[in-house]
């Protein structure tokens, strides 16, 4: 579960900005948050969006976190020389050009334990990367990583059944990305909260969720997925009763592949292997058949594709725990789905465990105070430097909670609309 998510020097983010999923003392709406399991110092929000003009930085937060999260996954598959892929420094201030990035992130593991983790790096090599952890509500150190030493030193709480634990990492290597991709215990577990609980979707490309969703689908344990994703599409008002998935043998492959190489072709058929098919029901002279026809799925409309692939994401979710990222969650959607779609985070019977929801948004018709609180509402503006500035609505004093949201950020009192020029000045006389 998040708790708290800082960065600076990434993208347009110049100066730290933080995005707290932390709730106010607010009263309204309280099915929007929740008590983590025995951690009860807090109450964390189930969702936050993000509204923000085009290109004022809101895309970035979400990028941020995807950032951080391929680095963690992926920094120990780097060779010695190579760069630092995520280092995307603020570019319009030439002393932040080389600067390091910082991230910062505050969490409950999946052991229900709060957890820091706190890095900075440059292209080349991370400069310090320290991880904190408070059980029973202390603050202890794991371990610590900086310039002025030359191996990771380790805390007094840092366990390991092994007596000799390495304490060396390449420079561009991550030391949880590296100790806790091992059998580790301690730091595995750490590790795969990352891998596990954190999903970053992108709707502009559904075609590799849905192909991730079909993989999951077809395995033997996910029967009750399927049709809770059946039901899911029926719902909302798609006209299909439901989804057929069959796996094709290599011989019943539907597309030539002549002289083309073996192992092309292994690749092709590995990538297609699943038929997914609507079922659509058919009528007769005015009545119904018993039996459902079938349809390419490909042929069915963007919007409904891209809502296979979200709601099969986020069902999965709902049965594991964690966060899920979207940008854009309107993409190819009706703003009542989307409506709906948040709901779904809100209310304990479809997310039993607190999943939470991030995402960022132009449709404005989901600020709506019976959907939200002020608590969960962020807004991105560009400062006069090209510089990303996130905060909250909760950062107006004396706001009531009651107030119509989408009709005060229409009319610019949040900010964090675009500054559209008059046409004159596009078409006027030279």
């Amino acid at each position: 579960m998040l708790i708290e998510f800082s960065v600076s020097n990434f993208r347009s983010i110049k100066e730290e900005q933080t995005l707290t999923m932390i709730a106010d003392s607010g009263k309204l709406k309280l099915e929007n948050t929740f008590m983590p399991e025995d951690n009860n110092k807090f109450k964390l929000l189930k969702s936050s969006v993000i509204y923000g003009a085009n290109a004022s930085g809101k895309t970035n937060i979400i990028k941020a976190f995807s950032a951080l999260n391929a680095f963690i996954l992926s920094s120990s598959k780097l060779d010695i020389d190579d760069p630092i892929f995520c280092y995307d420094p603020f570019a319009f201030d030439e002393s932040y050009r080389t600067a390091p990035s910082h991230f910062k992130i505050i969490f409950l593991g999946t052991d229900n334990i709060k957890y820091d983790y706190d890095i900075s790096f440059d292209r080349k090599k991370v400069i310090s990367e320290i991880l904190n952890f408070y059980p029973k509500g202390r603050k202890a150190n794991l371990f610590i990583r900086t310039n002025a030493h030359k191996e990771v030193i380790l805390g007094s709480k840092y366990f390991s059944d092994k007596k000799e634990v390495p304490k060396k990492v390449l420079d561009n290597h991550l030391y949880l990305s590296e100790i806790g991709n091992s059998p580790h215990k301690q730091m595995s577990e750490i590790y795969k909260y990352f891998k596990n609980r954190i999903k970053i979707g992108n709707l502009i490309n559904e075609s590799i969720y849905k192909k991730q969703m079909l993989e999951t689908l077809m395995q033997q344990d996910n029967i009750k997925l399927k049709k809770k994703l059946d039901k899911f599409i029926k719902i909302a008002d798609t006209q299909i009763n439901g989804i057929s998935i069959t796996e094709r043998k290599e011989h019943e492959f539907p597309i030539p592949m002549g002289n083309m190489p073996q192992d092309l072709k292994h690749e092709i058929f590995r990538q297609n292997r699943y038929k997914i098919e609507s079922l659509h029901e058919i009528y007769k002279n005015g009545e119904s058949l018993e039996e459902p026809a079938c349809f390419n799925f490909d042929e069915e409309s963007k919007g409904t594709r891209t809502l296979y692939a979200l709601g099969g994401l986020i069902l999965e979710k709902f049965a594991t725990g964690g966060v899920v990222f979207f940008d854009e969650l309107e993409n190819s959607l009706h703003p009542k789905l989307c409506k709906f779609i948040v709901k779904l985070f809100h209310y304990s019977e479809s997310n039993p465990k607190n999943v939470q929801l991030i995402f960022s948004t132009h449709e404005t018709t989901l600020l709506d105070k019976e959907l939200f609180r002020k608590d969960q509402i962020w807004i991105t503006e560009k400062n006069r430097f090209g510089g990303t500035e996130l905060f909250s609505v909760t950062d107006f004093e004396g706001l009531p909670s009651d107030i119509p949201f989408e009709q005060w950020y229409m009319k610019g009192k949040f900010g964090g609309l675009p500054n559209i020029k008059e046409i004159q000045f596009i078409f006027g006389e030279e």
